[in-house]
């Protein structure tokens, strides 16, 4: 049958394509379903209609690590034309004063200087942290991501019977606030770690937690960007896919998967065409969309729709962006005169002087309220990448975390569109005290709500981008829900891929690449590639002294 594959996934984002390649290069013949006419989901970027030449990454920016991991390698992504930038200085946090901390991309010892400034013992606990969890980071955390999470008891069993393992261990009933005061004492320090943590998606005082800090510590931020715009990375990944025989029809929104007798046969298209499956079909959008509403809530078990309904998504990692088109870099006057690489660094913290300063954020976000001091975290990806300003130019963006969904006596999520412009000009205006050269530099100016966010792309309920809440009851074993926390579905041959699933959101890759060695497997399919075992691993790393 024309029409017939062995298997469909719904939605062409960068873990959709990633899934897709491994098992079109294994021989399968897959199809990928994407409702926009782009592809990659959160590697969106556009040229600004406004003010030609310049180029806006509207969602994803910082590719933390990614010409390192395993799937960028496999799929030979470089030979697709990709690109990495790395940005030797990842961090500037601005005070008020104009002093700064600054966090290099691989100079420990720098970064140790920079805090050291305020205080003598953070910079010794910095340079600890980095050579004692090493191995915590590189052989528990990183592993752990890349690999489809084991049962909690099982998962201790191991990690108790090493060095590295007892680490974690240590860490990880706490949250990332009681580690980062358990290791530093400057607020300053104190801040730009739980920030740097934070901003990833995680809540600051979540139990469950606290190996994060260590673990990101001992990694490092790993800042690097996409040569011409994150949606390089998707044309990339396109260019993979269709060299391995798959085949991605964009314009073509899902609107129901079809099962028959407990099993997927296939999926059937906005247009009405009906797409049927030999042996799988994957989706890579959210629970509630897979499951209550193209599977049917009818179809599925009443406890297991139940579980659906409850997962729940963060009001603490939607952002409201700002974006300007400049005829220069922003310059940070007094800050850069103090030290000069703060005109180098990537991402600029701007308001966070300590850690009140992000625990009123976070409140303000739970209560649905818009925040009401700005603390922002942004780069200026034109600064670095000529191929996104023109000529002696640069945009620029600045995220704000926001609640996607305002409180009712708040006038609920619409009324982002009725503050937009107002809260553009607030957060430019607080931009503008830290780089004075802002205003007279703006070519264009734009603001993206959480709530534009989620008209875009539906996956990501209220704007956020992790696609489902990072508490202890979504994480690892338990994201989405223990049914699913391995990739598979209480329906035969329906398995998840997106961000909802382990390790949840960020372009890491992961959930697309654990999901093909998942399936593969299942299928009866040695892998081509080289994935790990994550038990084997730590079972290694327990007979190693030392490990």
């Amino acid at each position: 049958m024309q029409n017939e594959y062995d298997g469909i996934i719904v939605g062409a984002g960068h873990n959709g394509m990633i899934l897709q390649a491994y098992l079109a290069r294994a021989g399968l013949k897959v199809i990928a379903v994407e409702r926009h006419v782009e592809l990659g989901g959160g590697l969106d970027a556009h040229e600004n209609p406004r003010a030609p030449g310049y180029w806006h990454n509207v969602h994803s920016n910082n590719h933390r690590g990614v010409s390192d991991l395993a799937w960028y390698k496999d799929l030979e992504l470089e030979r697709m034309g990709q690109q990495y930038i790395r940005l030797p200085v990842s961090v500037a946090m601005i005070l008020r004063d104009g002093a700064s901390l600054i966090w290099y991309n691989t100079e420990n010892e720098k970064t140790a200087a920079s805090f050291g400034k305020f205080s003598a013992r953070d910079a010794r606990t910095f340079l600890e942290v980095q050579r004692e969890y090493a191995a915590m980071g590189g052989q528990v955390f990183a592993r752990e991501v890349y690999d489809a999470p084991l049962p909690l008891e099982e998962k201790i069993a191991l990690l108790e019977r090493s060095d590295a393992g007892r680490r974690y261990l240590k860490w990880r009933p706490l949250s990332i606030r009681q580690a980062v005061e358990a290791l530093f004492e400057s607020e300053q320090v104190r801040s730009i770690i739980t920030f740097l943590s934070v901003i990833r998606g995680f809540e600051m005082n979540e139990p469950g937690f606290g190996h994060l800090v260590p673990a990101s510590i001992a990694l490092g931020v790993n800042t690097q960007m996409s040569r011409g715009t994150s949606h390089r990375l998707a044309h990339s990944l396109n260019k993979a896919v269709l060299k391995a025989g798959g085949e991605i029809h964009e314009s073509s929104a899902a609107v129901r998967i079809i099962v028959e007798r407990g099993e997927a046969k296939g999926v059937e298209l906005e247009d009405g065409r009906k797409l049927y499956a030999r042996h799988f079909v994957a989706s890579s959008i959210n629970p509630q969309q897979t499951f209550l509403e193209l599977v049917g809530r009818e179809r599925i078990d009443p406890a297991f729709a139940s579980k659906v309904e409850k997962f729940a998504y963060s009001v603490t990692t939607p952002l409201y962006t700002v974006h300007v088109a400049l005829r220069e870099r922003p310059r940070y006057r007094r800050a850069e005169a103090l030290d000069a690489d703060v005109g180098r660094a990537w991402y600029i913290i701007l308001g966070i002087e300590s850690m009140a300063d992000i625990q009123d954020t976070y409140d303000d976000c739970h209560a649905g309220r818009i925040p009401r001091r700005p603390s922002l975290i942004g780069a200026a990806p034109g600064q670095h990448d000529p191929t996104q300003a023109p000529p002696g130019g640069a945009t620029a963006f600045m995220w704000q975390i926001a609640p996607g969904r305002l409180a009712s006596e708040a006038g609920g999520p619409e009324r982002w569109d009725r503050i937009r412009h107002e809260f553009l000009e607030t957060l430019i205006g607080f931009w503008s005290e830290y780089a004075p050269n802002l205003p007279r530099a703006i070519v264009d100016k734009f603001g993206i709500t959480p709530f534009d966010v989620e008209r875009h792309l539906p996956n990501m309920y209220g704007g956020d981008w992790m696609v489902g809440e990072m508490s202890e009851r979504q994480y690892l074993h338990n994201r989405p829900f223990p049914e699913c926390s391995g990739y598979r579905t209480p329906i035969k041959g329906l398995y998840l891929c997106g961000s909802s699933c382990h390790p949840g959101g960020n372009i890491t890759g992961a959930p697309g690449y654990n999901s093909a060695k998942v399936i593969a497997r299942d299928l009866g399919i040695e892998p081509w590639w080289k994935p790990h075992d994550v038990r084997e691993l730590w079972r290694a790393m327990a007979e190693d002294r030392g490990g």
